[in-house]
């Protein structure tokens, strides 16, 4: 038989459980998801036009970006990778993603912060799902 005395029992305290209530609220948090913010139609409506605006001014470009990376796909599908036509395609890829940084930029500073960042990431996410471009 064990026998064991208070002493031999761990600490409250060294156990963390003051922190239970914020854990369990991290835990469920995780578990059932953040209720994600309904998009503001204005604003995301607002934005579709801004980034379908600047894609016409710039219809070359986004039609190289999308030619080149095609071609460079198609070349890696077929077996024989081409490192120059890769990154022929990820600098064309990223001038794109410089303009688009930049027009979101200049899009949440005319329409106020975040909510502007938010709704323009999610309209470049929706009309170029190829380009990949980063939001942050």
């Amino acid at each position: 038989m064990y026998v064991m005395s208070e002493s031999s029992l761990p600490l409250l305290d060294a156990l963390g459980l003051r922190s239970f209530p914020g854990a369990a609220k991290r835990a469920l948090g995780r578990i059932f998801g953040r209720r994600k913010q309904e998009p503001d139609p204005a604003l995301t409506s607002r934005a579709a036009y801004t980034i379908r605006e600047y894609a016409s001014e710039h219809a070359a470009l986004f039609e190289r970006a999308q030619r080149l990376r095609e071609k460079a796909d198609r070349l890696a599908r077929a077996g024989i990778p081409s490192e120059s036509a890769a990154n022929r395609a990820e600098r064309t890829r990223m001038e794109v993603a410089t303009g688009l940084l930049a027009l979101r930029a200049s899009f949440a500073s005319s329409v106020g912060g975040n909510a502007g960042e938010r709704a323009f990431d999610r309209e470049v996410e929706r009309l170029y799902p190829t380009l990949g471009v980063p939001g942050h």
